[in-house]
């Protein structure tokens, strides 16, 4: 065992003799005539005489809570024989004993059956939570035996108090009801029974905690069964923050509205880098953005900054929402409500197949509106939730507009849209931004609260100046930018080489430039920064100024500088460098998300059929620099390439318009036969000499190799040509040179295919376009190459299918296919005339995808084809019910039943259903794609199964697969696997079932046989041997897993995966000694190539993984060690330090990751001022890290709140009015600076950023300010809060209530004022009405054991105040002091778990969720943190795992709820300080100490 067990004989004697004492019999002596086996005991009420039907159904009352006890106790006590022989009996019998006594005692007295019912059930409530042992004797420790037989004393000591109590009485036969539970003695002894059971349902042994940390520690590897080992701080983080109740809410709420508006941010962000102090100061002087800007509600509504690209219009956007967040501060979460939102339509899209988008348009625009003011306006988001409470279908674009902006415009709002890059706009979105302005309410009074500022070039601004009747002002850009104009051209001249020089013609010659180029590009930054790039490249004045002429002459058109680009590269590049030019700028103009360089590669190699020596980033950056640019990454193959401006396309895309027109500049190509006939008219006129020496031969050489060969784009055909390359890459085997368009290919195809256009392509394209897509619906070799996230597959694709069907009608398509082979016509035309073509297009295809989805190997593999057949079966109509509501997104019916909802993307496993698996599973055999079931397709449905979270379904599935073929080493691993798995309201964990099947797959993978057909079998023998030791690791069976791992690393000796659950495991198992003297051999060993040592490395690894550095504090603290760990962190810190620069990506991450680690190790651990010091240092950090290169695990939150909490300590310890204290108090403030210079995008984006709001800050600077005794300044910075609060309990809309209290019990308490922030706490009650309190019986327990908040129904806090009323801030608690233990309140549950608006989770990681305000310990001095009794009990004594709070922290105490507490809220009253008072007038008396008029 662990470790040793007290003397329990002792403890039994002393137990023994106290019952003695209290009863006067001797437990140590067996009385031949008393049964004490359970059987018996139960037998007695049977035997029992009852005079009518009330006494019998009492007396069955009793017996059945007393049959539960004793059936706890049987259970408990086998665990606990395993600790102690006594000579006087085992500790089960000595229980049952006194049980016996205590029915014999009370067998003369009446009520004696409603008294034994009313107790016995309240123990058997608590015991049956033991449960969970009947079959885990084996892995119980030390800690537990010791926890079983405090549990049985415990009853021990409550039958003699009930014993105690029937003596007393004396000769009064009658007992009152309910006695023995009202007695306080028995009532501690009750509440010291449930402690115990709460202390155990924390322990490691505990199969609860086991099935918990199964999550944590599964062994990542490629083995189909295995999933991720552990996830990343940012999982942890967002975990920590969905556990508050709004950002609860903000998530549904973000899911509802469907906001993805990455790409906008990232351009917005780029903008607000570049904008410089000073720019666009023009708007502070400018008449129409004032009128725009003012209060006067008579000014129209929209603003249009209209100009030619490159004139800036991002740019005074971005200036005009940072003038416009200056003025109105966003994210405040007071009562300000003037929300300020900003959205960049983009057109390329992110390389993340789950958030896969066609185009901009105006819904997502609307999407990410909203959801910034949702973010900033706390009653506009209570709205919100109200419309989607009511209707989660918000119909088309308009009524959207409608029912989430124009109907909130009376409401004393005021709402400023921003609208950028509306050139990104095809005619259907114009065509939607139309028609939202015109849907403008013309009573100015309403429409006034609206204002929207729009970036627009020219065809845009007559549009909405033609189609739009409201009036509103137009700025021109090119009239306004001239000084920002100048700016930017002396600030990028003074960077030219060719002006560094100081002499004075230079310099003269600058000035010159600068005062001519602004006259010359007419308010263009985009023409003044090509025209300094060309001047950068010449050699003296006169070049220079010529540029300056040609610009004031041909004006501010930036088609000329495209033209004379063109014409160099028609001049100096050689016929397949203007090839794989052109190439790229159309596969660049009409991609559909940017590409990487390594991707481009892909590309050019399917157009040529081979790959070039040179690499592609160098052309770019040196050839084709003035087309494109190329994005900043270590390796350039990752590079993003992008076209230099938006103009380049545009050109192109009109070019033949250009061609037509009689001055088109569009640039020729000579043909070979001018070239010679020039070159020979030259030979005639020179002789041959001269001709030579001027290299005349060489010059008409390289025109012949470049004729005929222009810089150009098909624009006409570009989509085809797009399309047709998907479709080769799909279709052909290509080489593995062409792999890296695959995944554009597959998610792109149809978007192409839907915009060719067949009037205009050339016909040879579509008709190459026809046999390939029959290829794609056909071919079982095209159909596993075009694999592709369910979420974009044809099934359920419907566009997609409805392309290829338009295509299909095509008679050159049509023409094409029939040319190619006979089948492949019948087979378009079969489908076509079938009565639902779209279903028949899919048929060969769904029968590929069911066959594999019942032949795949990998457990992913067999849940992507299943998802792809499931969306087939949704499509032909055979789905009964709609899986997904509440999102706002547009609905769509199958074609035979209108009624039934299309499912347009795959649904999460967890939400399809057992007998929806088996439907498709009939619907493969039906279509004969299964003609008999064998191993290997029974052996796939049960994956299918199991990972649906059907396991008892799997189960059965493995086993028929081992019928058939007891050899099928698949399904002999898939079964174990089912059994090791752990699923809600599934059947629990069977490690030892577990451990056979997998036993029979090890001995047979170490023998040669293999699993799967393309793995190693030394890999697979490897990770099944990593999960069997996972699952020892449950039971206990620690020298076996420790085997396992010791052998394996023998093998693996720098697998440091493995080694680290080497580390979990013996930290579990308490042989600490090892984990150090494994850390020193590691320390010990050197890296040949790095000179570093495998600790740094190991260190480097798995440095992210919080429950690593959990582990190791534990084991060096065990030791006594911790100055060696420290050293330990300081090498691993210092080495990847070192590797900042060397490492690509994630080398900041490692740095951070360990930091932060470490300094939480000194900061908690260390032994000095200076280490504390250290810490601060290293956290401080992280936050400016993570402000410039962006997150880092989320390490900046919890940097962040630790500094936040550390800046408050100080600046009370250094005194009011202290330069300490104004020092901590600005550093407090810094955290949020970044809020100040973004938009009010959304507060959980800023809260990412910075990890704690403007909002928090007031808190701790009113808990700071309180602490001091200085009541005005923490009410000043409190009074926003309190306001928000009273005003969203002033309004008519009940449901934000709970809201409304929340902020003020927090405000409440911050200030100081205990009695009415906990009042305000309790008037947080359960959804439920009156009527569902009064049911009561035994607590509803999740599958896990862990309770609700609805488990304290009728409850009394019994807890010691010495915990709830702490030390205030400032106080000095000399570290010391240890709160009482907590007595956990008696419980008596409705039968129906009751459920509130809440959404907290206790910070101990135990499982406790409130939904509404019961028996929670609200920490008053940390950012968002709470706990529940036993948690709290821990973290004072130093026990709590999970690395958060602090033991001498001072907590605020939210009493159990209860049925007197939910009638007095319904009767409009509250319970303050003992003292009930009506809500109405208890609110207005707060009003007015705060100062408030609502």
């Amino acid at each position: 065992m662990s470790t040793e067990l007290p003397d329990l004989q002792a403890a039994w004697l002393d137990a023994c003799a106290e019952f003695k004492k209290a009863t006067g019999f001797d437990l140590t002596i067996k009385a031949k005539d008393r049964s004490s086996d359970g059987r018996g005991i139960v037998d007695r009420f049977d035997a029992a005489k009852a005079k009518d039907a009330e006494s019998r159904q009492n007396m069955n009352k009793a017996k059945t809570a007393v049959d539960n006890t004793l059936k706890a106790i049987e259970r408990i006590g086998t665990v606990a024989a395993q600790g102690v022989s006594m000579v006087f009996g085992s500790p089960a019998t000595i229980t049952m004993d006194c049980i016996s006594f205590l029915i014999d005692a009370g067998s003369e007295y009446k009520n004696i059956a409603l008294n034994i019912a009313d107790l016995f059930s309240r123990i058997a409530t608590t015991m049956e939570r033991f449960q969970i042992y009947q079959e885990s004797e084996k892995i119980m420790d030390s800690a537990m035996i010791l926890v079983a037989h405090r549990v049985l004393m415990a009853v021990v000591s409550i039958c003699g108090l009930c014993i105690k109590i029937t003596h007393r009485n004396g000769l009064r036969k009658f007992l009152s009801v309910a006695l023995f539970s009202s007695d306080g003695g028995i009532k501690d002894q009750l509440n010291r029974l449930r402690l115990l059971e709460w202390q155990e349902l924390q322990m490691k042994g505990t199969l609860t905690y086991v099935a918990t940390e199964t999550n944590k520690r599964n062994i990542h590897s490629g083995f189909e069964e295995i999933k991720a080992t552990e996830s990343k701080i940012a999982n942890s983080v967002s975990q920590l923050n969905a556990s508050s109740t709004d950002q609860k809410a903000l998530n549904e709420l973000k899911e509802k509205l469907g906001v993805d508006d990455q790409s906008s941010k990232e351009e917005f962000r780029a903008s607000q880098d570049k904008l410089v102090s000073g720019t666009c100061s023009w708007l502070q002087d400018d008449p129409q953005y004032q009128m725009w800007t003012s209060e006067d509600k008579s000014e129209g509504s929209i603003l249009i900054l209209g100009g030619e690209e490159g004139c800036g219009k991002s740019y005074a956007l971005s200036a005009i929402n940072r003038d416009l967040v200056e003025r109105h501060p966003q994210c405040r979460h007071d009562v300000s409500r003037v929300s300020v939102a900003y959205y960049y339509l983009t057109r390329v899209g992110r390389k993340d197949t789950q958030n896969m988008k066609s185009g901009p348009s105006m819904k997502d625009a609307l999407r990410s509106w909203v959801w910034q003011i949702v973010n900033n306006d706390l009653f506009y988001r209570k709205d919100i939730e109200a419309i989607f409470r009511n209707s989660s279908d918000l119909g088309d674009l308009n009524e959207c507009w409608q029912k989430l902006i124009l109907k909130h415009l009376d409401k004393e709002v005021t709402f400023f849209l921003l609208l950028d890059g509306t050139h990104e706009l095809d005619d259907k979105g114009i065509s939607n931004l139309v028609t939202l302005l015109k849907a403008l309410p013309k009573n100015l009074d309403v429409s006034g609260r609206l204002r929207i500022a729009i970036t627009a070039r020219p065809p845009l601004v007559q549009r909405l100046d033609s189609q739009i009747s409201m009036r509103f002002p137009i700025i021109n850009l090119r009239d306004r930018n001239s000084s920002d104009i100048g700016n930017y051209i002396r600030e990028k001249a003074d960077n030219l080489a060719i002006f560094q020089k100081q002499t004075l013609e230079v310099q003269k010659l600058k000035g010159r430039v600068c005062s001519g180029l602004v006259e010359a590009v007419d308010g263009s930054f985009l023409l003044a920064d090509i025209k300094l790039r060309e001047i950068g490249s010449k050699y003296d004045s006169e070049e220079v100024m010529r540029i300056i002429e040609r610009t004031k002459k041909q004006g501010a058109n930036l088609d000329d500088s495209i033209v004379a680009d063109i014409r160099q590269c028609n001049r100096t590049l050689n016929a397949r460098e203007i090839q794989n030019l052109n190439t790229l700028l159309l596969w660049i103009i009409y991609a559909e998300w940017g590409f990487q360089i390594y991707e481009l590669e892909s590309i050019l190699f399917i157009e040529q059929g081979k790959s070039s020596l040179q690499p592609l980033a160098s052309d770019i950056r040196d050839k084709f620099f003035a087309f494109f640019e190329l994005g900043h990454e270590r390796d350039e193959r990752n590079a993003t390439v992008t076209l230099r401006h938006d103009s380049i396309a545009d050109f192109f895309k009109n070019i033949t318009e250009r061609r037509q027109s009689p001055d088109a500049m569009v640039p020729q190509t000579l043909t070979k036969g001018e070239i010679r006939m020039v070159q020979h008219f030259i030979q005639k006129l020179c002789e041959q000499e001269m001709y030579d020496m001027l290299g005349l031969g060489e010059f008409f050489d390289q025109k012949l190799s470049q004729s005929d060969t222009s810089v150009i784009v098909d624009c006409e055909n570009a989509q085809a040509k797009m399309a047709l390359g998907c479709l080769r890459v799909l279709t052909e085997d290509l080489p593995q040179e062409a792999g890296s368009l695959k995944p554009y290919a597959k998610n792109h195809l149809y978007t192409h295919l839907k915009q060719v256009d067949l009037d205009s392509t050339h016909p040879h394209l579509k008709a190459e376009l026809g046999p390939r897509l029959v290829k794609v619906l056909t071919d079982r070799a095209t159909i596993r190459r075009s694999e592709v996230n369910p979420r974009n597959a044809l099934s359920y694709n419907d566009d997609g299918v409805r392309e290829i069907l338009r295509l299909f009608r095509s008679s050159v398509v049509m023409k094409a296919i029939t040319a190619s082979d006979d089948e492949s016509r019948e087979w378009v035309n079969a489908a076509l005339s079938h009565t639902r073509p779209e279903i028949a297009l899919l048929g060969d295809v769904v029968k590929i995808k069911a066959e594999l989805w019942l032949a795949a190997e990998w457990a992913d593999d067999v849940i992507q084809h299943f998802l792809w057949v499931y969306g087939y079966y949704n499509k032909v109509g055979l789905v009964t019910f709609a899986r997904r509501s509440g999102l706002m997104r547009e609905k769509v019916k199958t074609g035979e039943n209108p009624n039934l909802e299309r499912v347009q993307s795959p649904p999460s496993t967890e939400e399809i259903d057992k007998n929806e698996i088996y439907a498709i599973w009939e619907m493969v055999q039906d279509m004969e794609c299964l003609k008999e079931p064998n191993p290997t397709t029974l052996r796939n449905l049960g994956v299918t199964y199991r990972e649906c979270k059907h396991i008892p379904e799997s189960i059965v599935e493995f086993n028929r697969a081992l019928a058939m073929d007891a050899d099928c080493l698949l399904a002999r691993t898939s079964l174990g696997r089912a059994y090791a798995q752990q699923s809600k309201g599934g059947p629990k964990p069977d490690w030892e079932k577990a451990m056979y099947h997998y036993d029979i797959a090890i001995q047979s993978v170490a023998s040669g046989n293999q699993i799967f057909a393309e793995r190693d079998p030394e890999e697979e023998l490897k990770s099944l041997l990593q999960e069997k030791a996972t699952w020892l690791r449950q039971l206990s069976h620690f020298d076996e897993a420790r085997h396992i791992y010791n052998d394996l690393l023998k093998k693996n000796p720098e697998d440091d995966e493995i080694r680290l659950e080497f580390v979990y495991m013996l930290c579990e198992a308490q042989r600490f000694d090892e984990v150090v003297g494994m850390f020193q051999a590691l320390r010990r060993e050197i890296e040949p190539e790095t000179q570093r040592s495998n600790l740094s490395r190991f260190f480097c690894s798995i440095g992210s993984k919080p429950a690593y550095h959990t582990a190791i504090r534990k084991a060096f603290r065990a030791v006594g060690n911790m100055l060696e760990i420290k050293n330990h962190y300081r090498l691993a810190i210092d080495d990847a330090s070192k590797d900042k620069e060397k490492q690509e990506g994630g080398t900041s991450d490692t740095y951070c990751d360990l930091s932060y680690y470490f300094a939480v190790l000194i900061y908690s651990h260390g032994d000095s001022a200076r280490e504390r010091d250290e810490a601060t240092q290293l956290w401080e950090r992280i936050v400016t890290i993570a402000k410039t290169e962006g997150d880092v695990h989320g390490l900046q939150i919890f940097s962040a709140r630790r500094l936040a909490k550390i800046y408050i300590a100080k600046a009370v310890a250094g005194g009011r009015d202290s330069d300490v204290a104004r020092e901590m108090l600005k550093k407090l403030q810094s955290l949020t600076l970044a809020l100040n210079s973004v938009s009010g995008e959304g507060s959980d984006d800023e809260y990412w950023n910075t990890g704690i709001s403007r909002a928090q800050v007031r808190s701790l600077l009113g808990r700071y300010y309180s602490g001091l005794g200085e009541a005005e300044k923490a009410r000043e910075q409190l009074r926003p809060d309190v306001e928000v609060a009273m005003k969203l309990l002033s309004d008519e809309d009940p449901d934000n209530d709970y809201q409304g209290y929340r902020k003020l019990g927090d405000a409440l308490m911050d200030f100081g004022d205990d009695p009415n922030a906990v009042a305000s706490w309790c008037l947080i009650q359960p959804l439920e009405g009156l009527a569902h309190y009064g049911i009561t019986s035994a607590p509803v327990t999740d599958a896990q054991g862990t309770s609700d908040s609805g488990s304290n129904i009728g409850a009394q806090s019994e807890l010691d105040s010495s915990l709830i009323e702490p030390a205030r801030m400032g106080e000095d608690t000399g570290g010391t002091s240890q709160p009482a233990p907590l007595q956990s309140s008696s419980t008596s549950n409705p039968a129906q778990r009751l459920t509130g608006p809440l959404h907290y989770s206790c910070d101990g990681q135990c499982g406790r969720k409130w939904t509404y305000a019961d028996d929670l310990y609200i920490c008053r001095e940390c950012i968002d943190v709470q706990f529940d009794a036993p948690c709290v009990e821990k973290l004072c004594r130093g026990e709590l795992e999970w690395d958060i709070c602090d033991r001498n922290h001072a907590f605020m105490h939210v009493p159990a709820w209860n049925v007197e507490s939910a009638k007095r809220a319904q009767e409009g009253k509250v319970l303050i300080d003992g003292e009930i008072c009506k809500i109405d007038a208890w609110l207005e008396s707060i009003k007015q100490e705060w100062g408030l008029k609502i």
